[in-house]
């Protein structure tokens, strides 16, 4: 899969948000953004950037426990590396973990299951967190349901066996995991390690802060604009939009991000206008700082960790992940926190 065909769900995404602005009309999109207050936004940047180095140290104690050695800066500036990849192209989230095997030699299967076994414990924080205001919406109790059930059914999958193996043998025909069976049922073991591992799970604490960094740069964002709502129902439109993003399957769950917080927002009475404002100024947040600082701290560590290129396609990823796990020898350096 060239880059070009991995620009299409991209493309797609950005053709949605697009007609979503055009429907609601440009001019009262600009209007509502006139007067809004940039000290405010400027602090959701920063809150942003915490999310996304806290993201990295939850990372690091995850890597540790799957015994990938790495030092707490190296885990947190490759987490923001890999973040450069997951915002704007699909199954960008694998390069860090690809990142990862590269620097230290690990199985792409153990680096791969951290990755999985952090986004699952911060989706499952998030919609738990949220879910006193769901309940409180039409609807959103069935949100909170499905996507709290589909995270029982992924963990049911990983740590039953007897549900493992016919599930293994269906998606065995995919032909790019038919190639990589070794670090799929790799992923699989990791998985399950870590989830069974206390220290592992006792720094899911760290991801619960990302719950409420992720919401106070929302709130700012909406105070910046003065739109007064209060916390909750900032927490509320993050766990909706993150999951509307995530079911999308498209890169940063563009357009369908924005779809869902602006839908969010006006079933509350926020003007269409000031939710579409609201709801590009969150892209930037989910775009543009991560990619800023994606490519910082890239261009900081690839040559001295040895990474590879940003843009490596999902067979590409696989097939040298494979190849990385079988060549190098088991890293050596000492754990330092």
């Amino acid at each position: 899969m060239n880059l070009r065909r991995r620009l299409v769900p991209l493309v797609v995404g950005l053709a949605s948000l697009v007609g979503l602005l055009l429907v609601i009309q440009p001019s009262r999109v600009l209007a509502a953004l006139h007067g809004t207050d940039l000290g405010l936004v400027g602090a959701a940047m920063l809150l942003t950037v915490a999310f996304y180095v806290l993201q990295g140290v939850r990372w690091h104690f995850l890597l540790r426990a799957a015994g990938v050695r790495l030092h707490l800066h190296e885990s947190v500036l490759i987490n923001l590396a890999g973040q450069t990849v997951t915002a704007v192209l699909p199954l960008g989230d694998l390069t860090r973990a690809l990142f990862a095997t590269q620097a230290t030699g690990a199985a792409f299967g153990a680096t791969a299951a951290t990755v999985t076994v952090q986004d699952l414990t911060f989706t499952f924080l998030l919609v738990i967190a949220a879910t006193p205001a769901l309940i409180g919406i039409p609807g959103g109790w069935i949100v909170s349901a499905v996507v709290l059930g589909g995270i029982a059914a992924i963990l049911l999958i990983l740590m039953v066996p007897a549900v493992y193996r016919p599930i293994r043998r269906l998606v065995g025909a995919v032909p790019v995991i038919r190639e990589s069976a070794e670090q799929v049922d790799m992923l699989r073991r990791e998985s399950v390690v870590l989830l069974t591992r206390p220290v592992a799970m006792a720094s899911g604490i760290i991801d619960l802060v990302r719950v409420a960094l992720a919401a106070g740069a929302l709130e700012l964002l909406l105070r910046a604009m003065n739109i007064q709502t209060g916390y909750w129902l900032a927490l509320l439109v993050v766990a909706v939009a993150y999951v509307g993003g995530a079911l999308s399957f498209l890169p940063g769950g563009i357009g369908a991000n924005e779809a869902s917080m602006i839908g969010v927002l006006v079933g509350f009475g926020v003007p269409a206008g000031q939710a579409a404002a609201v709801a590009l100024l969150e892209r930037l947040l989910l775009t543009g700082v991560p990619s800023v600082i994606g490519v910082l701290a890239y261009i900081a560590i690839h040559r001295r960790l040895h990474l590879g290129s940003l843009v490596a396609s999902p067979r590409a990823v696989l097939t040298s992940a494979s190849t990385s796990t079988s060549a190098a020898a088991p890293a050596t350096c000492e754990v330092a926190v």
